[in-house]
């Protein structure tokens, strides 16, 4: 499996160090879930921004090919921004990174430029927080990009060409020719009238943007879908059980009231059952994401809950808590599946991490909810501590003192709603994205 999981949502409190993931969960759930969604992320959700990655880094060769002298990364910023633009004056998308300057900028009828600077970017930082910085890493992963510096895959590369390029080159011959101009250029001021020399252009990459044709379907359900050519090796890959998954994922999709539950992954499960072999591997892949995330859920909501209580005794938020969940997580919490899956709950360097969840997992289920309060402050210490900063919460004169204080987090979830609380990603919801954008290829 992959020893390093990808990184891809910051929290909103980043701006204090240490301040992600106060609880080290992140790294749990990212490993229990590459065992059945090998490559994608929890942001590289989108078919469609697969396919405008892809075109950049075509026109990243082409322009380097060329004598472009600005480098890969800056070619590659213009030319999503004239995707961007594209997808919005021709598709009518606002599905895309950046929708929101973009739409701002035509609608003030703005001077447009397709460049490096922060007047032209369509994000705060454009390199970090669009596709060149969230989905190089699952397009690697996938098959798609390679090397250094990155290239397309033969299969990409093929896909591009024989699909993609010729739909460009219908509003003209020099339309792939003229892209590669205007993203030779240091600054191009992009006029988007409609008798304007950018018009076939930006009209070009709208018709390839609008849909996924048949003739990309296939390279996306094997690189995206079904993980790609790695995911048959054991060291980074599920062994055949991703393709399985998106194929029951699939069959969700006809149901528009479906969401990611204990209750739904169960489902999922038993139907993996009837499927063989591969099926038995992968029910027991979601099995231990469900009673893990049962455990994980649970726990970020609770810590949460303490941010609110500053100067507060542990004893009386704890009266509070049991008041409010009484005695619910025993019968959430399978005491003896999760000691099973005690190797899962190790964190390199922290030799006591596993043991402090088994501790919290069975407080919970006994409902002392004082020391389960006691195990996610000692959690949350070892985790600040290896990354170099203090706690949020200690005890002081017998009282709660909080130093991240955040009373807008949201009450506890009620006490029925804890078999059907669902908080983390396990990139689950980004596959069945990916299967819904590819529905009905053969």
């Amino acid at each position: 499996m992959l020893s390093q999981p990808f990184l891809t949502q910051l929290d909103s409190r980043a701006a204090i160090k240490g301040s992600r993931d106060p609880l080290g969960v992140q790294s749990l759930w990212s490993r229990l879930g590459r065992h059945v969604v090998a490559n994608l992320t929890t942001v590289s959700t989108s078919v469609r921004d697969f396919t405008v990655l892809l075109l950049g880094h075509y026109f990243v060769e082409r322009v380097a090919d060329a004598g472009g002298s600005e480098g890969d990364l800056a070619t590659f910023l213009k030319w999503e921004q004239l995707a961007a633009y594209a997808r919005t004056l021709v598709n009518e998308d606002r599905s895309y990174r950046g929708t929101e300057r973009v739409a701002r900028r035509l609608a003030e009828g703005e001077r447009i430029h397709l460049g490096t600077d922060s007047g032209a970017q369509i994000l705060g930082n454009q390199r970090i927080y669009g596709l060149w910085g969230l989905y190089t890493v699952p397009a690697r992963a996938s098959r798609l990009l390679e090397g250094e510096p990155t290239r397309l895959t033969p299969d990409a590369r093929d896909a591009v060409e024989r699909h993609l390029l010729p739909l460009l080159e219908q509003q003209g011959a020099r339309t792939v020719s003229g892209i590669i101009d205007r993203l030779r250029a240091p600054r191009h001021p992009l006029d988007y009238r409609e008798h304007s020399r950018d018009a076939p252009i930006l009209k070009g990459i709208g018709a390839i943007l609008k849909k996924v044709r048949a003739g990309e379907r296939q390279l996306y359900r094997e690189h995206l879908l079904h993980g790609g050519p790695a995911d048959l090796d054991a060291s980074r890959g599920t062994r055949g059980q991703q393709r399985l998954f998106a194929e029951l994922l699939t069959e969700t999709l006809e149901d528009e009231d479906w969401v990611l539950t204990p209750k739904s992954l169960e489902a999922l499960s038993h139907r993996a059952m009837k499927r063989g072999e591969l099926g038995e591997q992968l029910a027991a892949s979601l099995d231990r994401i469900r009673t893990m995330e049962l455990l994980f859920a649970p726990a970020v909501a609770l810590f949460e809950h303490l941010l609110g209580c500053h100067e507060q005794a542990p004893s009386a938020i704890a009266s509070s808590v049991r008041k409010h969940w009484g005695t619910a997580p025993r019968g959430t919490l399978n005491l003896e599946a999760i000691r099973k899956l005690e190797p899962e709950l190790r964190t390199p360097g922290d030799d006591d991490s596993s043991q402090r969840w088994l501790r919290l997992a069975e407080s919970l289920h006994a409902s002392q909810y004082e020391e389960a309060l006691h195990q996610l402050m000692s959690q949350n210490e070892a985790v600040m501590k290896a990354r170099g900063a203090a706690a949020w919460t200690t005890l002081k004169n017998g009282k709660l003192h909080v130093r991240l204080r955040d009373e807008h987090l949201g009450r506890l979830p009620d006490a029925k709603a804890l078999p059907s609380y669902w908080r983390h990603a396990y990139f689950i919801e980004a596959l069945r994205n990916v299967a819904a954008d590819l529905r009905g290829t053969p």
